[in-house]
């Protein structure tokens, strides 16, 4: 059995890149173990995760000094003492937390005083695609980390229950997006997920009458997330960690926004663009004009039946 802790920012983007590395990880053997520190910027929970992963968040002052890194990692006591950690960051606070957390092995890119606290520095993460490039960090691994691709299929065929994922804080405009959708959505069962943290603050929120809200600890939810056939979210971490289980993902975004394209993991993530509370257009690997409300709700029931998924 392998422990690992990966490193990475609070970007979504970032966050989504390093799971194929969990995927390379866990197949490697199946008593191997992965752990994830990001920045508490992003919001996310660790039902999304596979089994034998988990994410924990670290605060802006737990990262400026070496005191509260050590105070950080003492406090996980599951992950402290991990064989291998592998710094996706490398600035001198990222490289030192390797350390707080008495790795066995701490890997990050070369270059300046922070090279002092690997013992593997890499000249760079090599690769086309970011997911790619996070990967290439395993070849500094002793191991067969050969299997990082995630199958790209859909598990759930037909589409009657579709998990929605609030935000932590109170976001207005998202609230008018989703109430949107909810018009859009007549006949699909929409389920609110609010984290427990956040149950008080939507208490006085008026959402559509379609929607049912409901919020469940991260172990509980964690038993039957699969329950769910679709997922909509404005959090590309989210969308894609759905997407990885085979469930049908959209992400609510502008027309502007560009996805990220991957080697190893599903890209098709379903978009729904909006222009403030309106929604302009939608589609999978493409876009297709919102006319009238049931269109969409016709090319989510249909979409597998109607076209030929890879």
């Amino acid at each position: 059995m392998k422990k690992f802790l990966l490193r990475v920012t609070g970007d979504a983007t970032e966050f989504a890149s390093v799971l194929p590395v969990v995927q390379a990880i866990l197949n490697e053997n199946e008593d191997n173990q992965v752990a994830i520190v990001y920045n508490d910027g992003l919001e996310l929970e660790d039902f999304w995760l596979p089994s034998r992963c988990w994410a924990y968040p670290i605060s802006k002052k737990e990262t400026e000094s070496m005191f509260a890194a050590h105070k950080f990692a003492a406090n996980l006591h599951d992950i402290f003492n991990t064989d291998y950690y592998i710094d996706f960051i490398s600035d001198m606070y990222s490289a030192f937390l390797g350390l707080a957390f008495r790795a066995n092995i701490k890997i990050g890119l070369q270059g300046g005083p922070k090279s002092f606290f690997y013992q593997v520095s890499l000249p760079e993460f090599s690769g086309e695609f970011l997911d790619e490039k996070k990967v290439s960090s395993l070849n500094a691994v002793e191991g067969d980390f050969n299997n990082p691709a995630i199958d790209n299929s859909f598990t759930h065929q037909n589409i009657r229950n579709i998990f929605i994922s609030f935000p932590h804080k109170m976001d207005v405009a998202f609230i008018e997006k989703i109430n949107f959708i909810a018009e859009c959505l007549p006949t699909i069962k929409l389920h609110g997920y609010i984290s427990p943290q956040s149950v008080d603050i939507y208490d006085a929120v008026k959402v559509h009458g379609a929607i049912s809200l409901f919020s469940e600890s991260s172990n509980v939810l964690a038993c039957r997330i699969d329950e769910f056939d679709g997922v909509i979210t404005d959090n590309l971490a989210i969308a894609q960690m759905s997407r990885n289980r085979g469930q049908l993902a959209f992400l609510i975004c502008d027309e502007d926004d560009e996805l990220p394209q991957w080697k190893y993991m599903p890209e098709s993530i379903g978009r729904l663009n909006f222009s403030g509370s309106s929604l302009l257009s939608y589609g999978i690997s493409e876009t297709i004009s919102l006319k009238a409300f049931p269109d969409l709700e016709d090319y989510i029931l249909n979409y597998q039946s109607l076209r030929l998924v890879p």
